[in-house]
């Protein structure tokens, strides 16, 4: 999505909405390149040379579940809050103005920024979720296993019928 600042000439805020295609790497093993269609709507606000973009980045990803490792659509609403410039002598210490050498703001960059400063950071498609079963990799959501789980650490079996003692014969 690009926004001309040469409509700012006459005001000094513009709203803007509408559709901005991404591209996110590496979140889905299945689909390694994402393209998804974020949603986008917000302000542009013009001082000097400086232009404030603020708005919301609305987007749906699919991400796989850290448990059960099925896969899962994620809704994602992320502010948007970037500040560009037109002044080619910004100072280079304030790497968050990003320069605007044209005559449009392209906001490509920044909305994807949000979404992966947004995303959740533990995938888990359910609170509820069981994940998978760590002797016969069962989805446990789906079928229950007849596996034992005996995962006890070998220096604290001794603890182990602490509350159950046993006779000792």
């Amino acid at each position: 999505m690009k926004i001309n600042i040469h409509e700012l000439k006459k005001k000094s805020e513009v709203t803007f909405k509408g559709e901005q295609p991404i591209s996110l790497r590496g979140l889905n093993s299945e689909h390694p390149i994402q393209n998804c269609e974020a949603h986008v709507d917000g302000t542009v606000t013009k001082t000097g040379n400086r232009y404030l973009v603020q708005g919301t980045v609305s987007v749906t990803v699919q991400l796989l579940c850290d448990r059960c490792i099925e896969e899962f659509d994620c809704s994602i609403v992320a502010d948007l809050y970037k500040e560009y410039s037109s002044d080619p002598n910004v100072n280079e210490d304030d790497e968050d103005i990003i320069q605007v050498t044209d005559s449009e703001i392209d906001l490509e960059d920044a909305v994807t920024e949000a979404v992966y400063l947004n995303l959740p950071m533990k995938w888990v498609h359910d609170d509820k979720c069981k994940g998978i079963c760590k002797v016969c990799g069962q989805n446990l959501n789906k079928h229950q296993c007849k596996c034992q789980e005996n995962d006890i650490d070998p220096r604290l079996e001794g603890l182990k019928n602490i509350f159950h003692p046993q006779s000792e014969e």
